[in-house]
């Protein structure tokens, strides 16, 4: 070697030196990590890129609950490495509720219960790394967790420096009494977004706000995950629900055909952990997973992985059913067909081809048939059973799955490796947006969020007109108690206007009331307006309230079953 290739080598080696040092190196969520340089980031960065893949991992509460100590733990942690639970992705371990002890101590602390974790949640965490896993950690954004132990209000910071000094990399969230902090579910989960940040210490945020919506208020802006649902039951009555909150129109205007369009890498719709294991049957556990998958939401296992039987361990690691839930693209899966029975869910992938799942809810045998004009693709086509590993053929114009049992599901790749099919459109701001000055009538705009019994449009519950004080409405919504619907503001509005008054139809005794809230549906710190008690006889009311900077407005017919009317509910902007 030249003594100038020698100095050009020497040179090489000592900047590539001074690179390295000048330069911090995390790895990114998903299969295949890649190394990036932090050296102009900051921690705000850094945790704005977690999370590009749904997290997976296993939590302790769809099985034992509250019932949780060092040694089960300890033993779900080895055996996360022994099935191959770690290496399929499941790469982090989540304590739920139950781990603390009923009293902060004297320096505003938390602390493991001794009878539980003896050896304390730092030696914990310590444990869980050496096994090549994540640590993950639950508390409560409430003065109260769920079951009623110290909640981090008032102790954000306190909280998320005590985590991070643990070692702790995944935090869940709860939302239990947090009702009564005094402010919005936005600002309060923003509050956590800061202290972790502040912390210096990466942790994904997963925030468990089940009756709130968060992809509503800008949620992908400050957690990684958001819950769409109540708790998940072992059965499937539980999981369809669930899915149906991330799929389907439970939660929001069927016109969205479910809540896609707001999950993506970095941000996930989260229907609850899995119950994968602790169902009634292989069918029900299979399908489960493969819905999970498809919608590409995080995947928690819930079961005992100590007494793991072999099916469910080969659902849980299924090379390449888990491969169309970590794919990079990060489409969630959306409905393409849906007779009530029979549903086809489709999600276009990197590589070019798209995965299929067909799902029987019906009480029949059935055969489901997805053609290519479902899952814009046209002439013939491979298809690859993903759960079966097995290639069934090239296709014209369609593929059957056949002989379908209630809760079957068949999961299929179709297509050729290429360009990315196009994903579709999301639905266009101005529909669920107040983006225009003048008067905005709120039933010209799809809801974001809806809870309880779906309103009617311009109609009442029963279908007929809107009828107030002797005056048909033309515009507005009936209700049944309790019903509750939310519209995007977008801070674009300064007055709301509206007539309330329960249906002419409805002779019950039931007192019911009207509530305009701001943002979050439940706490009275939310309410903007309230009309007390109506009954029958009661008078219609006229409401006309400010609404300046309110970014999401919900209106809320509270009771158990009366019938009431939004008449020209309408919002003004200057």
């Amino acid at each position: 070697m030249k003594s100038s290739d020698a100095r050009n080598v020497g040179r090489f080696l000592i900047l590539t030196m001074l690179l390295l040092c000048a330069c911090s190196c995390v790895t990114e969520e998903g299969s295949d990590s890649r190394l990036k340089c932090l050296g102009e980031e900051t921690p705000e960065s850094v945790y704005n890129r977690l999370a590009m893949r749904p997290p997976m991992g296993w939590n302790s509460w769809n099985f034992f609950h509250g019932d949780i100590n060092e040694e089960k733990i300890k033993g779900i942690a080895d055996q996360m490495v022994e099935t191959g639970m770690r290496d399929a992705g499941y790469t982090t371990l989540v304590l739920d509720d139950g781990w603390m002890t009923d009293k902060r101590q004297s320096d505003g602390r938390l602390m493991a219960d001794p009878n539980k974790f003896p050896s304390g949640m730092k030696a914990l965490g310590n444990y869980i790394h050496s096994k090549g896993l994540k640590f993950g950690i639950y508390q409560d954004r409430g003065h109260s967790t769920c079951m009623r132990l110290p909640g981090s209000f008032g102790y954000e910071q306190i909280d998320m420096d005590t985590f991070a000094e643990w070692g702790v990399d995944y935090i869940k969230l709860d939302s239990c009494y947090a009702e009564i902090n005094g402010r919005p579910s936005s600002e309060d989960f923003g509050v956590y977004k800061a202290c972790i940040i502040k912390t210096g210490r990466p942790m994904i945020l997963s925030m468990a706000n089940y009756t709130d919506p968060s992809w509503a208020w800008g949620g992908d802006e400050i957690g990684h995950l958001w819950r769409t649902s109540f708790d998940i039951g072992p059965n499937m009555g539980s999981v369809y629900y669930c899915m149906d909150t991330s799929a389907g129109d439970i939660v929001i205007h069927p016109e969205f055909n479910g809540l896609w369009q707001f999950a993506g890498p970095g941000h996930w719709n989260d229907p609850d952990m899995l119950q994968v294991g602790n169902m009634k049957s292989d069918i029900e556990n299979r399908t489960h997973f493969g819905l999970w998958c498809i919608l590409a939401s995080p995947l928690m296992a819930g079961n005992d992985l100590r007494k793991m039987s072999d099916t469910v361990k080969d659902i849980l690691t299924a090379e390449e059913v888990l491969e169309i839930n970590q794919d990079s693209r990060g489409i969630q899966g959306y409905k393409v067909y849906d007779n009530g029975d029979h549903e086809i869910f489709n999600k276009p992938l990197a590589d070019g081809t798209t995965a299929v799942l067909l799902l029987n809810r019906g009480s029949k045998v059935a055969d489901i048939t997805v053609t290519w004009d479902m899952i814009k693709l046209k002439g013939r086509q491979k298809v690859r059973d993903l759960w079966q590993r097995t290639d069934l053929g090239s296709f014209r114009d369609s593929y059957t799955a056949s002989k379908l049992k209630q809760h079957e599901h068949v999961l299929l790749k179709i297509g050729s490796t290429g360009k990315p099919l196009p994903s579709p459109d999301p639905m266009p701001l101005d529909k669920y947006t107040v983006t225009r000055k003048g008067v905005t009538s709120l039933s010209d705009l799809y809801d974001i969020w809806r809870f309880g019994n779906a309103p009617k449009y311009n109609k009442t519950f029963n279908g007929e007109p809107i009828v107030i004080e002797g005056m048909t409405y033309d515009r507005g919504f009936g209700c049944k108690a309790t019903s509750k619907i939310m519209f995007k503001l977008n801070g674009n509005a300064d007055r709301f206007a509206a007539l309330v008054d329960l249906d002419p139809s409805y002779q019950g005794d039931e007192a019911v009331s009207f509530r305009v809230r701001n943002e979050d549906p439940i706490g009275p710190d939310s309410i903007l307006y309230d009309s007390g008690k109506m009954t029958k006889d009661s008078p219609a009311k006229v409401i006309d309230i400010d609404v300046k900077g309110i970014d999401c407005l919900i209106l809320s017919l509270e009771g158990k079953e009366a019938l009431g009317n939004w008449g020209n509910p309408q919002v003004v902007s200057d």
